[in-house]
């Protein structure tokens, strides 16, 4: 049977859809395998198709899923049918909130997100997010797209959105007065770097005349945001369960804020 890999990505909304992309194309090349990529900015259809939640998601030999970041070592034993045995990525989240500085979310701003995001300091692998954040604003009128938490001068989580007619992944309230909460970073099991950011996003939200804010959460997992529980203590109202990710041991809920 020929391998195959298919590889989503939702343009450059997430740091790690860059290298990811560089990623699978060699191994693609270096395994043989038949290579497929979708970039999903505007593609609702193969979003509903395949049931993609995530800015990014790799589906191996049309049989194991993988939402978030892959290693070179989990995809390679993957075509070959071996380390396919179900592994939760698990976070915890602690209540210790801290109020650090925000920064809109600019073509500039989230820059600082590297270290945060993707773990480096090389700050080439934001650039492609920077142009991406760009031509969003370019094309609307929002200000900005959420907050950077930073805490002496370094970014430790944050709170990104998009307009929900804005997202590809096929998700219920697509109405103009719905926001979507493209990225809640970063889960840490002492602080809790999340809220603050998010609280001061919902208020400018309400004020620009959004009523809701829609969330799809993991039950534990980190990707695409997680845990569930955070979700609800903040406010948010858990509306249905989306599907359940059998390899990562995720089930993913869409959840709602009243605004």
């Amino acid at each position: 049977m020929p391998l195959d890999l298919k590889f989503f990505y939702f343009g450059n909304q997430c740091p790690h859809n860059c290298y990811l992309l560089a990623r699978i194309k060699t191994i693609a090349w270096r395994e043989r395998a038949k290579l497929h990529l979708f970039d999903v900015t505007d593609d609702p259809e193969t979003c509903r198709k395949f049931e993609i939640f995530s800015p990014n998601m790799l589906i191996v030999n049309d049989r194991y899923r993988l939402h978030g970041p892959f290693t070179h070592e989990r995809v390679e034993a993957l075509l070959q049918d071996e380390d396919a045995e179900p592994r939760a990525y698990s976070v915890s989240q602690g209540d210790n909130v801290v109020r650090g500085e925000l920064t809109p979310v600019t073509s500039e701003s989230i820059i600082s997100t590297s270290a945060t995001c993707v773990g480096t300091e090389d700050e080439g692998l934001c650039r492609g997010k920077s142009e991406w954040v760009e031509e969003v604003l370019r094309k609307s009128n929002l200000k900005h797209l959420g907050y950077v938490h930073s805490l002496g001068g370094k970014c430790v989580g944050g709170a990104e959105f998009l307009p929900s007619q804005n997202v590809p992944y096929p998700i219920p309230d697509k109405r103009e007065d719905n926001a979507f909460l493209t990225c809640s970073y970063l889960s840490d099991p002492e602080f809790d770097y999340k809220t603050h950011p998010l609280e001061q996003l919902a208020k400018d939200l309400k004020e620009w005349g959004f009523r809701t804010l829609s969330a799809v959460a993991s039950v534990d997992g980190a990707f695409p945001n997680g845990p569930l529980q955070w979700f609800q203590k903040r406010g948010f109202q858990d509306r249905s369960v989306f599907l359940t990710e059998n390899l990562h041991k995720a089930e993913l809920h869409y959840t709602q804020l009243p605004l």
